[in-house]
């Protein structure tokens, strides 16, 4: 376990290139560090030790695409080129029945926020019986979802947005879209600092 920080947030924001490790898995952090990865989203929950406060964890997906390596050119030696490896991501609580912490992609090409299937259930997300199933296009492919109404808290600021549902288990993107959000929320991406700043727009 790492040395304590303030906050899971800040604690992330030191430790992220370590992060690495975890490509392709599901983990759960807290101000001290990494409490339960795996690439099963339930077995990770089932890690996390019992005595853990609900609110005293963020949940995050490491995706196979974070951390990109540098490209490499045989048989010329040459100085590798690499990407920044950023990705705009965000520390915000979403409620159904309950509360999580959750890093969440902010993404400005998304119309709607999204949730994974498993995430939706854990947190008391149920289909009513003759709901129908949406269909979303991506660059991915097509995306079926149920929309539900979800409580996020953002920066102490609470309010309540359209959030789709996935309903098939290969999607296992968590993302935070332009509806609501961003009528809200003025939003500056700050890439050389690694650096999201939402300001509340006045009402």
């Amino acid at each position: 376990m790492d040395a304590e920080y303030a906050t899971a947030k800040e604690w992330y924001k030191a430790h992220r290139r370590e992060l690495k490790k975890y490509r392709g898995e599901w983990i759960a952090y807290t101000n001290k560090g990494v409490i339960s990865p795996d690439r099963d989203y339930r077995k990770m929950k089932d890690g996390i030790p019992a005595d853990t406060p609900k609110l005293g964890y963020v949940i995050d997906r490491i995706f196979e695409s974070e951390f990109i390596e540098p490209v490499r050119f045989y048989p010329v030696r040459m100085r590798s080129l690499k990407s920044h490896d950023w990705q705009p991501r965000y520390e915000v609580a979403l409620k159904v029945q309950s509360s999580e912490n959750v890093q969440i992609l902010v993404d400005s090409g998304a119309e709607l926020s999204l949730i994974t299937k498993k995430l939706g259930e854990d947190w008391g997300c149920s289909r009513t019986a003759g709901e129908s199933i949406s269909k979303a296009e991506g660059v991915g492919g097509s995306i079926e979802y149920l929309l539900r109404d979800i409580e996020i808290e953002l920066d102490g600021h609470i309010f309540t947005a359209p959030v789709a549902w996935a309903q098939t288990d290969a999607c296992q993107e968590i993302l935070l879209g332009r509806e609501v959000v961003f009528d809200l929320f003025d939003i500056e991406f700050k890439q050389a600092e690694e650096t999201i700043i939402f300001k509340r727009r006045s009402q």
